[in-house]
């Protein structure tokens, strides 16, 4: 009986560094995966939220327009309730050529409508006030925080300027908000605490007064209830199985390949009496012992990378719009180390129990690893035509040795499967949400204060047709180019069968005309300058756009993408409307009931014109030429939209536009710097996200294959060494691991992109339940999956083979 066995753990651990540290990387990239991927998850939904709160410019869940005392009573007394306030609307007072809208807002209302601040802090005394940003204009262009300004025969001391919020200022109108202890007939604004239980607590809310009374947040609400939601958490657990799979296999291919080399060690202390319970002690000891270094270091190295990655995102942010995705969730760090545990122990007692019931003779000969070949009397022509004899060594050494080969596989296979599956997922996230577009780049811009730039006006008499106002605004130092748009055309084109995309649902109008049944769709016309159009060539995707054959073929360019919502279902779709193509001829009949014909010029995916755009709605652009010919009525401008050089000069710029636009008072001028911030800030966001997970991914994967195939040929030192004793070239051995790694490379990248193309069809299935989305194979996703397996799985080759290149042979097939 061997009394000091317990030693045995600690000695190997020490004397074997390169097994142990190969081993102990193994855990490390398990954890720092699962813990990065749930950190991600949650400090994604953070983003979310916070972004939410950000653009809309408050954070209650939901208001009521008027209150009772019970109301009040119950809302102050809900134990999960995170904040209340009450703000209550006062008198609209004349400023020069603005009008301050007055609100009285108590602490709490300060609190949940501190995201409308662009700079300073919410009043917290009867006379600070905080105003729109772009009153200084009208005001002050100097005025600045801590100033004081007087109306309404009352002098308040400016203490933060809020966000534009382009609605108000189209009609020349300011929010005032000033602070009062106790608003009387006010608002009351109530925000749920997201820890406690939000849905009964959201439906208790909505219980205490009429539908009509009540204002519901959906867009926050709909965030905090995501968790709720069976798609979204189908879609979860979807992911986690992924992850928590890997995570084991990983692990274990580690354990295995560690331990099933091992054997002959194992097999001399069974020789000497060593039972299998101490056997496997000393497995499990070994495993405690990686597991007290590993945690530690794959919880830094997950913390470390969600801190870098905000490093990243706050370098390439406004320093105006700040967003965090660092939420470092103690539950997460906690259920992501116990799984690791977890999947350290099952992993190492597979290993252990097969080594504790093997014949001590056999393991010390080592023969259990390899299996006994049969003898074939085919000769393999063709194969010995295709390949020459290093790779026919290297197709028989995985034959020999097949769990070997599986624990190498295994391995491809789920870094690929996580490639393809997360790399298509976060894609689609740029595709719905990361999406740069040209109305981003207009910081102002000028039209009638009567008119709605989205409404068919054809026979309107308050567009602009003054040319000096358009010069004036061109010859302005900080203007760097002027968009302008005419008024659009609406109506409806019919559509063919042939033309209609399944994927949309249903979302066509059926028409009863002359006895025959048609369908149609809801399309717009859209006029824009020649400039607007230049900037449109780089979005094309087919066709081209040629402004001179446009306009003598009555050419338009078709928005292929449109966002949708079944008629029957409600189900919400994201993606083509129509199957037009290059050359096609729409014809369409306007609101007014008369006829036009186009044709298809060029196709580009999304709107990258407009900022709200109609569900069920096709989308054409064209120029104002081609719209006069349609409609034979001048075409004068609806809207001049303004880009400037350097944006944060717009207070300037803006100013300088108003007063030009002092000589023509039926205009107005709306500042969409503000949003076009937060816009962008916000695709910044998804995109760090995405590409920082992607590379995280695809790094941890990498890392992955090249320790588990260096691992496996640094403990065939022996072997390989007998291939050398009898003859075998140092070149022609290389030649013949690098085969054996090409091989596991195209296997392994192979069947993960099959599993990964699986995966990602369960989750777009789910999805569709969510958002509409058609899935299609990612085969290009797949190749460069494959490519990057086998040029990963070659390189790794080359890692020890240096080392295996200075052995001496006797002395290796002795130390084996």
């Amino acid at each position: 009986m061997i009394k000091s066995y317990k030693t045995l753990s600690n000695r190997y651990i020490k004397q074997n560094k390169k097994r142990t540290i190969m081993t102990l990387i193994g855990i490390v990239l398990s954890l720092a995966l699962i813990s990065t991927i749930g950190l991600f998850m949650k400090g994604t939904e953070q983003s979310q939220i916070e972004q939410t709160k950000q653009s809309g410019g408050m954070s209650f869940h939901i208001m009521y327009e008027t209150y009772t005392d019970d109301i009040l009573s119950k809302v102050s007394n809900n134990p999960n309730i995170a904040r209340y306030g009450i703000m209550s609307r006062g008198e609209e007072i004349k400023y020069n050529d603005i009008t301050f809208q007055k609100y009285y807002a108590d602490n709490g209302a300060n609190e949940i409508l501190k995201y409308s601040l662009k700079d300073g802090r919410m009043p917290t005394k009867n006379n600070e006030i905080c105003i729109d940003e772009w009153t200084k204009a009208h005001i002050n262009s100097n005025l600045k925080i801590g100033d004081d300004i007087t109306f309404d025969k009352k002098e308040y001391k400016v203490v933060g300027f809020l966000k534009t919020q382009d609605s108000m200022q189209r009609q020349k109108t300011s929010r005032a908000i000033i602070f009062d202890k106790a608003p009387k007939d006010g608002q009351l604004m109530v925000e749920i605490n997201p820890k406690g239980e939000f849905d009964q607590t959201l439906e208790t809310l909505k219980s205490l007064s009429s539908k009509d009374n009540t204002v519901e947040n959906y867009s926050l609400i709909r965030l905090h209830q995501m968790g709720s939601d069976k798609s979204m958490l189908t879609i979860v657990a979807i992911v986690i199985a992924i992850v928590i799979s890997s995570t084991i296999i990983v692990i274990y291919n580690s354990f295995q390949i560690n331990v099933a080399e091992r054997m002959k060690q194992f097999g001399l202390l069974r020789s000497i009496g060593a039972t299998k319970k101490q056997i496997k002690y000393i497995v499990f000891r070994e495993a405690t012992i990686l597991l007290m270094i590993a945690i530690p270091i794959g919880l830094l190295i997950s913390v470390g990378t969600i801190y870098a990655l905000q490093g990243v995102l706050n370098s390439l942010l406004n320093e105006n719009t700040p967003l965090s995705i660092v939420s470092i969730d103690i539950n997460t760090l906690l259920i992501s180390s116990i799984i690791t545990i977890l999947a350290v122990y099952a992993s190492s007692l597979l290993p252990a129990n097969y080594v504790g019931n093997i014949s001590p003779l056999v393991a010390i000969s080592s023969r259990v690893v390899i299996k006994k070949e049969s003898i074939k009397k085919r000769k393999n022509v063709l194969i010995k035509k295709i390949f020459n004899f290093k790779a026919l060594m290297a197709i028989k050494n995985i034959g020999r040795n097949p769990k070997r080969c599986r624990v190498m596989i295994l391995s491809i296979v789920v870094s690929s499967t996580l490639f393809i599956t997360f790399t298509t997922l976060v894609k689609e996230a740029i595709m719905l949400k990361g999406t740069n577009a040209e109305y981003q780049n207009i910081d102002l811009e000028v039209n009638t204060a009567s008119q709605d730039n989205n409404t068919n006006d054809n026979n309107t008499n308050n567009n602009i047709n003054d040319s000096n106002l358009l010069n004036k605004i061109k010859r302005l130092e900080n203007v760097e180019k002027v968009y302008l748009k005419y008024p659009l055309i609406g109506g409806k084109s019919e559509i063919s069968p042939n033309k209609k995309v399944d994927e949309a649902g249903d979302i066509y109008e059926i028409e009863d005309i002359n006895g025959e049944t048609k369908e149609f769709i809801y399309t717009q016309i859209n006029a824009y300058d020649k400039t607007a159009l230049d900037e449109a060539k780089k979005y094309v995707i087919s066709g081209d756009i040629n402004i001179d054959k446009i306009n003598s073929q009555n050419g338009v360019i078709l928005v292929s993408n449109a966002k949708a919502r079944d008629n029957n279902t409600k189900k919400r779709y994201m993606g083509r409307l129509t199957n037009y193509k290059v050359n096609d001829e729409i014809s369409l009949i306007d609101d007014s009931g008369k006829d036009y014909k186009v044709k298809i010029m060029a196709i580009i995916e999304n709107n990258i014109f407009e900022r709200e755009t109609q569900n069920n709605t096709m989308s054409l652009i064209t120029t104002d030429k081609v719209k006069e010919n349609l409609t034979k009525i001048n075409s004068d401008i609806a809207s001049i939209g303004v880009d400037l050089k350097d944006s944060s000069l717009h207070l300037k710029t803006y100013e300088k536009i108003n007063n030009i636009l002092q000589d023509y008072p039926s205009y107005s001028i709306v500042d969409y710097v503000d949003a076009n911030d937060m816009e962008k800030s916000y695709i910044i966001l998804i995109k760090v996200l995405v590409y920082g997970f992607i590379f995280v991914i695809t790094l941890i994967s990498s890392i992955n294959i090249i320790n588990t195939i260096t691992m496996n040929i640094t403990l065939r030192r022996k072997e390989l060494s007998v291939l050398k004793s009898i003859g075998m070239s140092q070149k022609d051995l290389k030649k013949m691991i690098m085969y054996e790694g090409l091989f596991y490379g195209l296997v392994g990248g192979v069947i993960g992109s099959i599993a990964g193309c699986g995966f990602t069809y369960a989750i777009y299935d789910v999805l569709s339940d969510i958002v509409g989305i058609a899935w299609k194979l990612p085969w290009m996703l797949c190749i460069i999956t494959i490519l990057v397996s086998i040029v990963i799985s070659f390189l790794s080759t080359l890692i020890p083979m240096r080392k295996i290149e200075k052995d001496n042979v006797i002395e290796a097939i002795r130390e084996g």
